[in-house]
């Protein structure tokens, strides 16, 4: 398939749509104990109010790696209907056979502290659509960015996630075999 049979007007429309604003679940003490317990990262700053408190912060903070998780914690709760609001890229109408999907890089600033208790909310936005031909055939590369914001509506995490899909190869068929194209 060519650029313009994979990049279609419907499928450009999308980029600059926004999903809407999703409550996301307030993480409590246990989330955070069962992070330290995972990762061994017994940071004082999660752990330890009085600490936190020392170096200015009202409370105990989240651990960063454990805000950036909360957007994809809507994945594992099996609320299809929410995760279908806020993750644009599952709605794109990219061709049918485009099923090959591959991570094609993320970056993640995280702008503010989140502290613990603090309900955040989060948004996701189309940022580009582009094709590109590779060794798997034409490829389909979505750039998405999503924001988690505290309850001052700032932001405390920014992330743009690409994906690249592909179409479908049959089973058993080397990448940038004559079956990929």
């Amino acid at each position: 398939m060519s650029e313009r049979e994979v990049l279609s007007e419907v499928l450009l429309a999308w980029i600059g749509r926004t999903s809407p604003l999703q409550p996301l679940e307030v993480l409590s003490a246990s989330d955070v104990r069962r992070y330290v317990d995972a990762t061994g990262d017994a940071n004082p700053l999660w752990l330890d109010d009085d600490f936190a408190r020392s170096l200015g912060h009202r409370g105990r903070l989240l651990p960063p790696l454990l805000v950036g998780w909360i957007p994809f914690s809507l994945k594992e709760q099996g609320a299809s209907e929410r995760l279908a609001s806020f993750d644009l890229r599952r709605q794109l109408p990219v061709p049918e056979n485009y099923t090959n999907v591959r991570n094609a890089g993320s970056e993640t600033e995280w702008l503010k502290p989140a502290f613990l208790g603090e309900p955040l909310s989060s948004q996701s936005r189309i940022v580009d659509i582009v094709a590109r031909p590779g060794k798997m055939g034409m490829g389909i590369y979505v750039t998405q960015e999503e924001q988690v914001f505290n309850p001052k509506q700032e932001i405390v995490l920014r992330r743009r996630h690409t994906i690249a899909l592909f179409p479908k190869q049959p089973f058993g068929a080397k990448e940038g075999s004559e079956g990929d194209r």
